[in-house]
């Protein structure tokens, strides 16, 4: 399955490996993983693996340097998933450059950058990311996550970008590494200042009523804001019998929504329930992509919100709701992404799911006085009209089926 960024799915695999490969010729570019607890940080300095440290503690990740002269294999790690101790929720595999930024290198040198997941034992490919790197100038990335999740373990594609090499990404998740002992080539003399800070290209809002403002870099506008909606990967199966009895054929559907108030005081909701799409151009400068039926889709859903007529919308609540396919939101997986042009990403991950809840509240997105706030709500409520009278917004709302 081919990922797009924020994508996952599920692993059934025991004993997997996760190639790294690129396009361009280019010394000093090495992959390495880290080896994370509840924290987001290294257990401790020997849970980063990579070229001068080639296996974890408990052995579950080997790294192999050189593993082919192709795009696709260039470098690998093998990880045992029954061997990760239990104490790791998540190996983070990244991807730097050498004193990428002295020399002139970075990711969008080097034209093209792959990551696959195999299966070892079967020899099945799992995923593929082909990392977006075009105008990607960043020289460190989090190319993607072998996580756990509910007991299971999953993939998500990432291709987060840092500024730095390896030594910077290293002190990011927690490990103790002198510059030298960091260093993907023989060691330069000392810097006469120090590093650069790392500075990410993504946000995370991570605990609810957390939020950013943004102010707009032109007279025009914030231009097309997108509100991706992704989850786990569970295709629609055509399955047999009893596949069809208990509903295990049907891919997971949920609905990416929005309730909106213009600064007239008009309001109303953009969802495919109802097949109320909205409209980018005029009001309310809201407009729904498209619904993807069976979760096969890797892109998620997105809505469209017209940043150049930002001045026009009071605010948007944007939600969304189980149509079929999963019993709850920590089967779900969900991870929205908002991206403006010109902006650093914004990422809300869904990761605090209320039991029997079908219905999300994700981010509330405001005009604070010609800046664009944004807000993690993840608030779960039963149902629609649940949701509107804790917002205040005062729509009526019909029962409806997409059937």
């Amino acid at each position: 399955m081919s990922l797009t960024p924020g994508a996952n799915l599920g692993i059934a695999a025991k004993r997997i490996s996760v190639t790294i490969g690129w396009d361009l010729e280019a010394e000093g570019v090495d992959a390495s993983a880290f080896l994370c607890g509840t924290s987001g940080t290294v257990l401790s300095d020997d849970h980063f693996v990579f070229y001068n440290a080639s296996r974890s503690p408990d052995g579950s990740v080997g790294f192999t340097p050189g593993a082919g002269a192709s795009l696709e294999m260039r470098q690998r790690f093998d990880i045992d998933l029954d061997k990760v101790a239990a104490l790791v929720e998540k190996i983070d595999i990244c991807l730097t450059i050498h004193e990428g930024i002295e020399r002139g290198v970075n990711f969008e040198s080097l034209r093209k950058v792959a990551l696959r997941v195999m299966d070892l034992d079967g020899g099945d490919e799992l995923a593929r990311f082909d990392v977006p790197v075009p105008g990607m100038r960043e020289t460190a990335a989090i190319l993607g996550s072998v996580y756990r999740r509910n007991g299971q373990w999953k993939f998500r594609a990432v291709g987060q970008g840092f500024i730095g090499g390896l030594a910077p990404l290293a002190r990011h998740y927690g490990v103790d590494v002198a510059e030298e002992e960091a260093a993907s080539a023989p060691p330069s003399p000392p810097p006469a200042a120090p590093a650069a800070p790392v500075n990410l290209t993504k946000v995370t809002l991570e605990k609810q009523g957390q939020s950013v403002s943004l102010e707009k870099k032109n007279d025009a506008g914030f231009g097309e804001i997108l509100f991706n909606l992704n989850w786990n990967q569970r295709p629609e199966k055509k399955g047999g019998f009893l596949g069809g009895i208990l509903g295990g054929s049907k891919g997971i559907d949920l609905d990416l929504g929005c309730l909106w108030e213009l600064e007239s005081g008009d309001k109303g909701a953009v969802q495919a329930l109802g097949e109320s799409w909205g409209a980018y151009r005029q009001e309310p400068y809201i407009q729904h992509a498209g619904d993807d039926r069976t979760g096969a889709t890797s892109e998620g859903e997105t809505i469209r919100i017209n940043g150049d007529r930002l001045s026009k919308i009071r605010r948007t609540l944007v939600y969304a709701f189980i149509y079929q396919g999963v019993p709850n939101w920590a089967g779900a997986d969900g991870v929205a992404t908002v991206r403006i042009p010109g902006q650093p990403d914004i990422e809300v991950r869904l990761d605090n799911p209320t039991s029997g809840q079908g219905m999300c509240a994700i981010a509330l997105i405001e005009n604070d006085r010609g800046k664009l706030k944004v807000t993690k709500e993840e608030r779960y409520f039963r149902s629609h009209p649940d949701m509107d009278k804790a917002y205040h917004w005062g729509l009526r709302w019909s029962a409806g089926s997409k059937d």
